[in-house]
């Protein structure tokens, strides 16, 4: 028998070669077939995990009011919800510029300042950082009560309850009057605290439902804005849902419940009687899942003018 050295060997022809060599490609073929969606994934992770999440969007919207124009005048008032701080990195550092830049007259935050069961302590001194001339108001969502005793700093200045802080004024079903120099007009800025048996929410409503002048809602969810019985143009600013974080089709939400308000994941919402939601996006993330696609972290800037 020949050796597989040997000279006599006949050599494969060229048909079987070009078999041979088909055989290979499609291998190969077959193989990158199978690590493209892995290679898919991982290029969408890296993405919403080390560029979107850093990428804030300043929002602008006008609310086309002439009621809520007629008090706020041209004021601009600045939405944040949803930082979720745990440190104060680049994002938060490059909110801070960004407000320096939109220069707002009036700073809201709606609650979810502190990560999941983290000292607030951080967070308060991002919050500390914040200026407007008509103030900073805000209040607390449920990661930020997650830490438990500790998030009392956010309304007590040292954790002394009978010291109220005054910067950032945090409202716990409470509200303020303010009125907007430009206009001469008063306005109040209500907050709710979230609770299970949304008891501040009513509380606050039958109180507001005695007054026709314009409120300004913040609450970190968005359930019962319609229901609410108020005399005057209401805004009401929410947050929670952080848009979803994955740009996703809308009746996805609706059917898996994913967020607790999937009607409201973003955006501007009316109804009758000069009655306007907002729900924010948010900045941060929960740390379990660190990641935005599609759904970038924002500032809100809101205005009105006149239908």
């Amino acid at each position: 028998m020949p050796g597989f050295f040997d000279k006599s060997r006949k050599k494969p022809s060229k048909q079987r070669q070009y078999r041979l060599f088909s055989c290979k490609a499609c291998r190969l073929r077959k193989q990158y077939f199978f690590l493209l969606p892995f290679f898919i994934l991982l290029l969408l992770a890296g993405y919403g995990y080390f560029v979107e999440p850093n990428s804030i969007r300043v929002e602008q919207v006008v609310i086309p009011d002439e009621y809520l124009h007629q008090a706020w005048g041209d004021a601009r008032i600045v939405q944040l919800s949803d930082l979720h701080i745990d440190k104060i990195g680049q994002r938060d550092k490059k909110v801070l510029q960004l407000l320096t830049d939109i220069k707002p007259d009036l700073i809201v935050i709606t609650g979810d300042i502190a990560q999941w069961n983290t000292d607030p302590q951080v967070a308060l001194q991002f919050l500390e950082r914040l200026t407007a001339p008509l103030g900073v108001y805000g209040i607390l969502g449920d990661s930020d009560i997650s830490s438990g005793r500790r998030s009392c700093i956010f309304c007590h200045a040292g954790g002394n309850v009978h010291q109220l802080r005054q910067h950032p004024r945090m409202l716990k079903n409470s509200s303020v009057e303010i009125t907007v120099p430009a206009t001469g007009k008063k306005v109040t800025i209500a907050g709710v605290f979230p609770t299970d048996d949304n008891a501040g929410l009513s509380a606050l409503v039958d109180h507001l439902g005695q007054t026709a002048e314009p409120v300004l809602l913040l609450d970190h969810f968005s359930e019962g804005w319609q229901q609410i019985r108020h005399k005057g143009p209401l805004l009401w600013l929410a947050g929670d849902t952080h848009g979803g974080q994955i740009d996703l089709p809308d009746f996805l939400w609706r059917d898996t419940y994913l967020v607790d308000y999937p009607r409201y994941m973003a955006g501007l919402f009316s109804a009758s009687g000069h009655k306007w939601l907002y729900v924010n996006r948010g900045i941060g993330t929960v740390s379990y899942f660190p990641f935005r696609i599609g759904v970038p972290p924002e500032i809100t800037v809101i205005s009105f003018k006149d239908k």
